[in-house]
């Protein structure tokens, strides 16, 4: 294949299309094996983020063996209790993490943004290299490998690797470049992200209050509180019409403590604004190359699950890399067990996440009956919390028969 004229090539044992959560996680996961990596990625830099980032125990423990937990808990706030309650109504339960038989029988709640700047510190200190404001154009296979194409400030630049990985998110063009068949759901409701002002009685817990069509979580994290908001995404538009006053009085009526923390938003531009979708694939891998995190199997965020997943397919994806290394392999067949390592649970998250956003931000009243039901029930048992959060923390990849049961009745 001929290479661009007046185009230098760079060669690295593994190019990473994405410098979010997942890529740099991978990218530090192989440098600190020796390899010779780069991460390509589109932003110019990483922004300030308006949201927050609940790792739980799976992504904990995923980081703790990379060997970076502790750098990361220096940046977040932990949480063991997350009391849920029906607005207007009253409680309805308080799920208790620190009843998990896991070492990490906790919650962290960090700014993803600090997080990226964590591992970016990482990965580099590795030997990694990140190229910013560059543009992923195609991928194609070559006798010693691939060769990926891209774009940085507008000018060409070209990239050989013995893999590609693609890290991009649900809308990967990684994904796309290799002819990866994706089915992408868009779900009903939409969601609004914010940072406001620390509230002092959410330092020892989060809280989350659901009516008919509406959720609303409040986290606390190092120095701020991350608020989330779920509304139907047909009253989206109708909504951010009103004055952001009236939304931030509304907050202050169903968290009154939070009042004065909220002076800090004064603009709906102070507001993350995201549409979940959800991403599934027929495959996870092709010969020198693979994907990981939302470009495989975005989900509803209802179970806070989609960086804690990426972090655990970075370092399942790490491991198999490294035995195609050792056996001289990266046919799609050899980076298979990857994804028989890894698609179960991801699959099984993405389902039950689902049904959760079904039974707690729903408009219909007899599933919205039904999730306050199942709350209450975890919330008077503590096995069967211990199996919800279980699931919820991406620790389980299934439900028993006689556990769904118990759910219900």
């Amino acid at each position: 294949m001929p290479q661009r004229v007046g185009v230098l090539m760079e060669d690295y044992d593994a190019v990473i299309v994405g410098a979010g959560i997942g890529g740099l996680a991978l990218g530090y996961a192989l440098a600190s094996n020796g390899r010779k990596v780069c991460v390509l990625e589109a932003r110019r830099e990483v922004t300030p983020s308006k949201r927050g980032l609940t790792l739980q125990p799976n992504g904990l423990e995923t980081l703790q063996k990379l060997g970076l937990l502790d750098r990361v808990l220096r940046i977040g706030a932990k949480t063991t209790h997350v009391s849920w309650y029906e607005i207007r109504e009253g409680p309805l339960a308080t799920f208790d993490y620190s009843i998990l038989d896991h070492p990490h029988n906790y919650l962290l709640t960090v700014v993803p943004s600090e997080l990226e700047l964590d591992l970016r510190e990482a990965f580099s200190s590795k030997g990694g290299i990140i190229y910013d404001s560059t543009f992923f154009q195609e991928t194609l296979r070559a006798g010693f490998g691939r060769v990926i194409k891209a774009e940085k400030n507008r000018s060409p630049v070209e990239f050989s690797a013995k893999i590609i990985v693609g890290a991009d998110g649900e809308n990967s063009r990684v994904r796309q470049a290799l002819q990866i068949l994706a089915r992408i759901k868009k779900y009903p409701d939409d969601f609004l992200f914010m940072l406001a002002g620390p509230v002092a009685s959410l330092r020892s817990e989060a809280r989350q209050h659901v009516a008919r069509g509406k959720m609303v979580g409040f986290f606390p994290t190092r120095g701020l509180t991350y608020i989330f908001y779920y509304i139907s995404g047909r009253r989206l538009q109708q909504f951010k019409s009103q004055k952001l006053e009236s939304f931030l009085n509304e907050l202050a009526d169903i968290e009154p403590e939070i009042s004065d923390s909220l002076r800090s938003l004064r603009y709906w531009e102070d507001i993350a604004h995201v549409s979940a979708r959800r991403v599934d694939v027929n495959s996870w891998v092709a010969d020198r190359a693979a994907l990981l995190g939302d470009a495989v199997h975005a989900l509803d965020p209802s179970w806070a699950q989609g960086a804690n997943m990426a972090l655990q397919d970075a370092v399942a994806l790490s491991n198999t890399i490294e035995r195609c290394f050792a056996l001289h392999d990266f046919s799609a067949n050899a980076l298979k067990g990857y994804e028989r390592m890894r698609r179960k649970q991801a699959e099984f998250v993405q389902r039950e996440a689902e049904r959760t956003a079904q039974l707690t931000a729903t408009e219909n009243g007899f599933y919205y009956w039904l999730g306050k039901r199942v709350l209450k029930r975890i919330g008077r048992n503590r096995e069967l919390m211990r199996v919800a959060l279980q699931a919820s923390c991406g620790l389980i990849d299934r439900f028993s028969l006689q556990e769904q049961i118990r759910f219900l009745i």
